[in-house]
């Protein structure tokens, strides 16, 4: 037995340290890539800010493609910007955004206002959508771009303008995003989405439906497909045309290599999720703060994968702690 263990050693040992000899000298050396960046106006950025900077002081090369009229993208030393011009006043935008967040977002989730809600961010996407197509037509611009043979679009997949880019570049798409009204994401990306399960918007309801409940969530659902139809139909429309070929924003969305989501999984309904979708919701916290002493006490001494399954038993729990 013995001399069996010391052939097996002489002849084997070598061969592996010859083995990792030869992938260490034939591995390529890491280098920064360049990153074109197809941000969303407005609060979106805000986000995605911190990583364009993140990236570009990591040595990456950051071109973002800025519009001439906007709220909260501008110049920055930590990356090159390239403006387009669009088709609408800063007035004009600042009104759309304002009907958006005063209907949308200062106010409970009401059935009642869907329609309303619909027709502001029709509004404001057919507005992005002749932005978007004046920069897809700027030959001069789309060239330039096309010349600096970018490794990776980063983008927000909200508005087409990223998602048409990437394809018509044959580039890889990283998206970063919230989520798309729909759950038009979702389906893109082949996530089950029963509706017994996944609550809709607007619903105001949770994970945990009674049966009346998932009737109406039945119900929304088929609601959903109906006026995602009319809100994305101009976004497939733009990228036939441009692209040449018959396709929908559904299935542009479907080629991303990554999708980032800015929230944090704690924080939502349990669902299903494609393996290429990454979790980054602390990205947007400014300020990191340490978990009180008690929290990581329980935490080391349970050593288990602790998972909030709605935001109720995370209140519950907080309260507990606190108590």
């Amino acid at each position: 037995g013995k001399l069996v263990w010391f052939m097996w050693c002489t002849l084997t040992v070598p061969a592996l340290g010859l083995l990792a000899l030869l992938c260490l000298f034939s591995s390529e050396p890491v280098q920064a890539g360049k990153v074109l960046v197809v941000p969303v106006d407005g609060s979106h950025w805000l986000s995605m800010k911190i990583l364009v900077e993140e990236l570009s002081r990591r040595g990456h090369e950051m071109v973002v493609l800025v519009p001439e009229t906007s709220v909260l993208i501008g110049k920055s030393g930590n990356y090159t910007t390239k403006s387009f011009h669009v088709p609408y006043t800063l007035a004009e935008l600042n009104a759309n955004l304002d009907h958006i967040k005063n209907n949308a977002f200062e106010k409970p989730p009401q059935l009642a206002d869907i329609f309303l809600n619909l027709g502001n961010l029709m509004r404001f996407t057919d507005m992005q959508v002749k932005a978007c197509e004046r920069l897809l037509y700027d030959e001069s611009l789309m060239k330039s771009l096309r010349e600096t043979e970018f490794d990776v679009l980063l983008t927000d997949p909200f508005l087409p303008c990223g998602t048409i880019i990437a394809d018509s570049f044959s580039l890889p798409a990283v998206y970063f995003l919230r989520g798309i009204p729909c759950r038009i994401d979702e389906a893109a990306a082949q996530c089950p989405s029963p509706p017994s399960f996944v609550p809709r918007f607007f619903t105001g309801f949770s994970d945990k439906m009674t049966f009346p409940q998932r009737v109406r969530n039945t119900l929304m659902t088929v609601l959903e497909k109906s006026l995602c139809h009319q809100l994305f139909g101009s976004f497939g429309e733009l990228a036939s045309r441009y692209l040449q070929k018959d396709t929908t924003y559904k299935e542009l969305l479907g080629n991303c290599a990554v999708w980032l989501l800015r929230y944090d999984f704690t924080f939502e309904f349990p669902k299903p999720q494609m393996p290429n979708m990454v979790h980054i919701g602390g990205i947007n916290c400014a300020k990191k703060v340490v978990l009180c002493c008690l929290v990581h006490k329980i935490l080391l001494q349970c050593r288990l994968l602790l998972t909030f399954s709605s935001f109720n038993e995370l209140t519950m729990i907080n309260s507990i702690l606190l108590n």
